[in-house]
């Protein structure tokens, strides 16, 4: 595992006492580890879930040529060189079920939107570009139509074995709707991000307790859950944890050891008082920085918990984050 050094010692110019926000994202970006554990999900809960695998298509889609217009079906070959063309009509051809019917030369076939191509037909005229004759046979116009218009053909949009979705890419409305089409009910993906947080500071105080005099409520901890929220994170709320270093060494070993984030606010800053940056060393891996911006300056960085069971650790100021 590379060490915080290590890391530092990658990042250009690393300065710990003035470090600007793009080295910081740096020097994160190369400290984390992705999460690699996979889970296989029903598809709508799988909405804004990180694909773990490719998707490969086990069908074509269309499954096989079909009309893309409610119409006639007719052979190219019928076309007339010049002039109008007409059909007879053989029968019609319904979506969801095989036209079962022969159709001979010089006739066509009334079809649906989605219904199958009947066999040895390739060529679709849509209705409202026909007129029908007082026999009941079918005009089509000169120049209406070409050889294979609109006719749909099987594996035209996905076909069999190829890629549908790339891994990496988070799972959309649109996805869902794709994977349905190929008749798939499930979906590999990355388990999600487990963040645990907490503030810190004997003078803050949940929502619904007493203000004591000196006292603030804790603001920042439901600001964090929002924006863990907005992620799509599994979020661990600890609450509020006293700066008693007993009190701050149970939180942050729990902290650690059930999830792969932890956040804490308040503590990191200089304080004779505070005893946060004293238990994250005896934890841990950390680096303590000054971020070149001003509010929200002060940032702890590193790794706590023991050699199986580490979580990445951000201490954030807690006046303000």
């Amino acid at each position: 595992m590379t060490s915080l050094d290590q890391i530092a010692a990658q990042v250009a110019g690393y300065d710990p006492n003035a470090l600007p926000v793009a080295q910081a994202q740096e020097f994160i970006a190369r400290l984390v580890p992705r999460v690699q554990a996979v889970e296989s999900l029903a598809i709508r809960s799988a909405l804004g879930r990180v694909l773990a695998r490719d998707i490969v298509s086990p069908i074509d889609v269309p499954s096989h040529d079909n009309s893309a217009m409610d119409g006639y079906a007719l052979r190219a070959a019928d076309l007339a060189a010049s002039g109008d063309t007409v059909i007879s009509i053989a029968g019609t051809a319904f979506a969801g079920a095989q036209y079962g019917g022969t159709v001979g030369p010089g006739q066509g076939v009334r079809i649906m939107t989605g219904a199958v191509m009947p066999e040895g037909l390739d060529t679709v005229v849509p209705q409202e570009f026909t007129r029908t004759e007082a026999d009941g046979r079918v005009v089509i116009p000169a120049g209406t139509v070409q050889a294979g218009d609109n006719r749909r053909l099987r594996g035209e949009d996905l076909a069999r074995g190829e890629s549908a979705l790339k891994a990496g890419r988070i799972f959309t409305p649109a996805d869902l709707g794709l994977m349905a089409s190929l008749g798939q009910a499930e979906v590999p993906v990355f388990r999600r991000l487990r963040v645990a947080f907490f503030s810190t500071g004997d003078e803050l105080r949940s929502i619904g307790e007493p203000l004591d005099e000196g006292c603030v409520y804790d603001s920042n901890r439901y600001t964090i859950w929002g924006m863990l929220s907005r992620l799509g994170v599994e979020v661990l709320d600890l609450g509020v944890v006293r700066d008693e270093p007993e009190a701050l060494r149970a939180a942050f070993t729990q902290a650690a050891a059930s999830a792969d984030a932890v956040i804490t606010s308040g503590g990191v800053s200089v304080g004779e008082a505070d005893h946060t940056k004293q238990v994250m060393k005896a934890l841990g891996e950390v680096l303590f920085w000054k971020i070149a911006m001003r509010p929200g300056r002060p940032m702890a960085i590193g790794r706590i918990g023991n050699g199986e069971q580490q979580a990445m650790l951000f201490g954030l100021p807690g006046n303000p984050v």
